[in-house]
């Protein structure tokens, strides 16, 4: 493969990770404004108390919706475009379903058993695990409008109506939880629908890929894959919730409200990094099934260098705009959340995602390349240094050491994925790269956002106005300078996209 061969495909594949990342992102996008609307409703509509039970729940139930995935989505990534015949598809399917349905029925009665908090919205868990997994099957064909419909618009705009119809009414929570369990009633629906349309497809695999690679794919060889993940994917969603349940045990379920309010703005920052991590995975696949010789391996350290600028240059603002006046931020909520453990929350926070969003998709890329143990081992560290650190500092510093837990775990997993990948296939990172594309950020946010803090003071309607600005002269100075960012190639995906869709009309 010469050197300008390398560079056209490459140009290929981030174009197509482009057109699949803007649609995910804006689906992200809308869902992660809908959630941050159903904390801004329960935070002022009833007592925090009850918000904390609210959330302590929703997050066990979502730490159980991992636990019962068994870790498929990413076994269906890995195989499905591998296993080539659509014929074929269809019963690699059936054999993730089974088990995962049966997990989640077992853990819905189990945890209706043993906390009674959680009664009012378990039984939509094996609903739940159907709607992921058909989702996660259509992914797998590198299509994810579905996704992007159903779970990131469809539910997340029924769980708010329904939340507000039941806080509009008589509030409690009970009926806030049945309210936001309900909507999983409606994305298993479509999802499922969604999935009979695609496997009902002829012909190829996928949107953008090859129409299969030919390998046979037998139920050993998917689940020796996948239990490692399914392992992983319960640890991994442990990191992200159980911080919010152990404050509520130690401290208060107040403080567990306190705690979600202070870090909810972390999902936004996400938004980027899994929008791109979620479409860059098939590519991965596609890259690494033709060969592993070094000039796929040089394939792969391109694409996965720029999409980690792309991600820096579209999370970091979040965080950077938080941490320059995180007391702003916290006063939408109302002045009961404005307090000194939460501004050190979300200052730990924010620092923490920085270093995790300048990592990349580390985690992805092991596992595309057959490595699901060693992402199996990183988790479970994580999570050990995790909920170790918690039980140390939260007793100690409340609810921010809890932060500082989950910010020392989340970094210890990527720094372990960043050396195992330099070790395997010898990923260089691009660190010159990488700071050209913070230094932007920086400089056309944190610097004139914290200054206007401290000079002036924000409120938190002063602060979005000031974001708003700030924001326009960032857009401005990315745009200049987007061909040594690699923008250009996402513009050129985009443009790439409409032009298809003109034509499909």
């Amino acid at each position: 493969m010469t050197r300008s061969d390398a560079a056209d495909r490459a140009g290929g594949h981030l174009r197509a990770v482009a057109r699949g990342s803007a649609g995910t992102l804006l689906g992200a996008v809308v869902s992660t404004v809908a959630g941050f609307g159903l904390v801004l409703l329960v935070t002022h509509t009833v007592p925090a108390d009850t918000a904390g039970r609210f959330f302590a729940a929703s997050a066990v139930f979502l730490l159980a919706l991992a636990t019962a995935g068994l870790g498929t989505d990413t076994g269906l990534a890995r195989f499905v475009l591998r296993a080539g015949d659509p014929a074929a598809v269809a019963p690699l399917v059936r054999t993730a379903a089974v088990p995962v349905l049966v997990a989640a029925t077992v853990l819905a009665l189990v945890l209706a058993a043993v906390w009674s908090d959680t009664r009012a919205l378990v039984w939509a868990l094996p609903l739940a695990a159907a709607s992921d997994l058909a989702l996660a099957a259509i992914r797998a064909h590198a299509l994810f409008r579905a996704t992007v419909l159903i779970d990131r618009l469809v539910r997340p705009g029924v769980q708010l109506v329904l939340v507000a119809l039941v806080v509009a009414t008589e509030p409690s929570g009970a009926g806030i939880a049945a309210a936001w369990a309900s909507a999983y009633v409606v994305s298993a629906l479509l999802s499922l629908r969604a999935l009979r349309v695609v496997l009902r497809r002829p012909g190829s695999t996928g949107h953008g890929g090859p129409a299969g690679q030919g390998e046979t794919v037998s139920a050993g060889d998917f689940w020796r894959f996948t239990w490692l993940r399914g392992v992983a994917r319960v640890a991994q969603m442990a990191i992200q919730k159980v911080d919010v349940v152990v404050v509520a045990w130690l401290l208060s379920p107040a403080e567990a409200a306190l705690y979600a309010v202070a870090t909810r703005f972390v999902v936004f920052g996400q938004l980027a990094n899994q929008a791109v991590s979620t479409v860059v995975q098939p590519r991965f696949t596609m890259i690494l099934a033709e060969g592993d010789g070094p000039g796929h391996r040089a394939l792969v350290g391109r694409v996965f260098a720029v999409t980690t600028g792309w991600s820096i240059l579209s999370a970091w603002p979040v965080y950077l705009c938080v941490v320059a006046a995180p007391a702003a931020y916290l006063g939408w909520f109302g002045e009961g959340y404005v307090t000194g453990d939460a501004v050190a929350v979300a200052v730990v926070m924010c620092c923490g995602m920085l270093v995790a969003v300048a990592s990349g998709p580390v985690d992805t890329l092991l596992l595309m390349i057959g490595r699901s143990g060693r992402s199996l081992a990183n988790t479970l560290v994580a999570l050990a240094v995790d909920v170790g650190l918690c039980l140390l500092l939260v007793p100690r510093m409340g609810i921010a050491g809890a932060a500082v837990a989950w910010v020392v775990a989340v970094v210890v997993r990527c720094l372990l994925a960043v050396v195992q990948l330099r070790s395997d296939i010898e990923l260089q990172v691009p660190v010159r790269a990488l700071l050209r594309a913070a230094s932007l950020p920086v400089g056309c946010l944190l610097v004139p956002l914290g200054a206007a803090h401290v000079l002036l003071g924000l409120t938190p309607l002063t602060w979005v106005l000031a974001c708003l600005l700030a924001g326009a002269a960032y857009v401005a100075a990315v745009w200049r300078l987007r061909e040594p960012l690699a923008v250009d190639h996402f513009v050129a995906g985009l443009r790439s996209g409409r032009q298809r869709e003109a034509v499909a009309a």
